[in-house]
């Protein structure tokens, strides 16, 4: 669904091999890490190590992470990083091993259970927090837009926002970001940029009588 050439598009085994939930959480933990040993994701995930490994190399045989001998301590340690900064589902046809899309719908209807559990729980701290019930810094925050787009112009905001996050990974790394609290401190953030016709709304709802749909 992007045109940057840095986003690596899903193979077929790159999706079967998140197809289970536990392997996408290593993964996009390693990928906030952006290096780690399987003990360092055993730590940030709190299950054991052994089970990490198992799951780091069904994921490297999928080719979504390589070891990186640069980092590693001796010839025995092994450090991972992700071989991709991002993914893109690319266009339909993509995946000739796939013609009927039967794998790439398995995984959006996945990434749609897993944002729904995160927006869901987003939610449910957002009332908690705005009323007093959970003080401190907020742990979510919702940001919505709308804009009067041709597809073209769709296009260049979505390669303009797929710049934000990679500079500002590079500014983290570089320690150009004030920050009061230690690194010690950090925990993976997720992220989720979805851009929608608003159209789309409509269109889902066509036959039913609901109270998203106006018309």
């Amino acid at each position: 669904m992007s045109t940057n050439e840095s986003l690596v598009t899903f193979t077929t085994p790159m999706l079967k091999a998140i197809a289970n939930p536990l392997r996408r959480q290593i993964l996009n933990t390693l990928s906030a890490m952006g290096s780690a040993r399987a003990a360092d994701l055993a730590q940030a995930l709190d299950i054991p190590a052994n089970k990490v490994s198992f799951h780091l190399r069904e994921l490297a045989k999928a080719e979504m992470i390589t070891e990186d001998p640069e980092l590693a301590r001796d010839k025995r340690d092994r450090v991972w990083t992700t071989v991709a900064p991002a993914y893109t589902t690319g266009e339909a046809g993509a995946r000739e091993d796939d013609p009927s899309g039967v794998v790439m719908d398995a995984y959006l209807g996945q990434i749609a259970h897993d944002e729904q559990r995160r927006l869901h729980a987003a939610m449910l701290h957002g009332g908690r927090h705005y009323s007093g019930e959970e003080p401190g810094e907020a742990k979510a925050q919702l940001m919505t837009s709308d804009l009067m787009l041709t597809v073209d112009e769709m296009h260049e905001l979505v390669r303009r926002l797929e710049k934000v996050i990679p500079a500002f990974r590079e500014d983290l790394k570089n320690g150009a970001v004030e920050s009061s609290q230690p690194a010690s401190d950090r925990e993976v953030w997720h992220v989720m940029t979805l851009i929608n016709a608003e159209s789309l709304l409509n269109e889902s709802h066509e036959t039913t009588q609901s109270p998203q749909n106006p018309r």
